[in-house]
């Protein structure tokens, strides 16, 4: 017997509307992409609603392109979230030294971000002048769509609260949790005094200027200091309210230099994980993490004995001096880009980190 007809009948007389497969959510939870651009940085910031993108890399020696890395692995990464349509939400620029903008004018081309943040300096070193002035040029020329933002110390709250804003943190309520992204320092107006090093004012340094970033999500957080100073830390610890800086995961200052953290500020944090951008020992030429000696012996020591944790221990090679290694056991949850490559932290609203695979890695030589 043919049932066609009685279900033909069926439809007629009961209509059903076919509606489109539900598209899955993303799920609940923060990821940390700590990107392997070689001696530079780059940290994605992942949400279900969103991506945000601090700094672009990266290393450029004749064996390695941090830029290709950085655009290889946002290309793998907006092929798996496809939903956010190949867009930042936002770029923060921490400094304009090149090892932090290299890749500003990639990312522009090819993953428009919504927002812009930066120190508003506009560069001295010769390759990186170009790349900010032509950042602003690109901000300008797309005002009417992209909103931009000048962190200076001069925006921040009196009351010692960080910099909170619709252009730092465009992002709403992402499944059930609302992302907090605010500045916890930027651009300094006046010298404070921070004296000389090197027989140069630390106060034209461009590292003491760099805009911090804390990103909550829940009871998960983050703070990136970019290269943050010894000269500007102290300050900064003083300027915001007690907790500011209580944070899970370290995106190491300075690549693990010598002048990028301190002791007070990694009490003041207290983190649970730390992450490197640096890169390798083995690439000896100059601007190379060899030739820097990063990440340095003596904060790795002090990163393994604050950071709470353990990881599944790992043979590294850490500088001492510039040009200058030695071999340390890696037991604490300390990740650096040049031991480990692209680290990725993923947490969920309630506090809970996890290390998951990375969205793309480079073939094998």
């Amino acid at each position: 017997m043919s049932f066609a007809l009685p279900l033909m009948l069926l439809g007629a007389l009961f209509p059903v509307s076919l509606a489109a497969p539900a598209v899955a959510q993303p799920k609940p939870t923060m990821r940390i992409h700590e990107i392997d651009v070689g001696q530079g940085a780059a940290t994605l910031i992942e949400l279900p609603c969103g991506a945000m993108l601090i700094d672009t890399g990266g290393e450029k020696s004749s064996s390695f392109d941090g830029v290709s890395m950085l655009t290889s692995y946002l290309d793998a990464f907006f092929a798996r979230r496809t939903d956010l349509h190949r867009v930042l939400d936002v770029l923060v620029v921490t400094h304009p030294h090149i090892d932090h903008v290299r890749g500003v004018p990639a990312v522009l081309a090819g993953y428009a971000p919504r927002n812009v943040v930066e120190d508003g300096l506009p560069g001295k070193q010769e390759d990186a002048v170009p790349i900010i002035a032509g950042l602003h040029s690109w901000v300008a020329q797309n005002a009417a769509t992209v909103h931009h933002l000048e962190v200076s110390l001069d925006a921040f709250p009196r009351s010692g609260k960080p910099l909170h804003n619709k252009v730092l943190d465009p992002f709403s309520t992402c499944n059930g949790v609302n992302p907090n992204v605010a500045a916890l320092w930027g651009r300094v107006p006046t010298d404070p005094g921070w004296g000389t090093d090197y027989d140069k004012p630390r106060f034209d340094n461009e590292n003491n200027h760099s805009v911090v970033t804390r990103v909550d999500f829940g009871a998960a957080s983050v703070l990136i200091t970019g290269d943050l100073e010894d000269a500007a830390i102290p300050d900064m610890l003083a300027a915001r309210k007690a907790g500011s800086f209580d944070v899970d995961a370290y995106v190491v200052g300075h690549h693990g230099s010598e002048n990028g953290t301190t002791v007070d500020l990694l009490r003041a944090i207290t983190p649970q994980w730390a992450l490197i951008g640096a890169g390798p020992p083995d690439r000896q030429e100059s601007w190379t993490a060899w030739d820097y000696g990063h990440p340095r012996e003596w904060i790795v020591d002090m990163l393994q004995r604050e950071v709470s944790g353990r990881r599944k221990a790992l043979d590294a090679q850490v500088g001492t001096a510039k040009k200058t290694f030695v071999p340390k056991k890696i037991k604490a949850p300390v990740y650096a880009t040049g031991w480990d490559g692209t680290v990725v932290l993923e947490a969920d609203a309630s506090g809970r980190f996890a290390m998951v695979a990375p969205d793309w890695k480079p073939a094998s030589p």
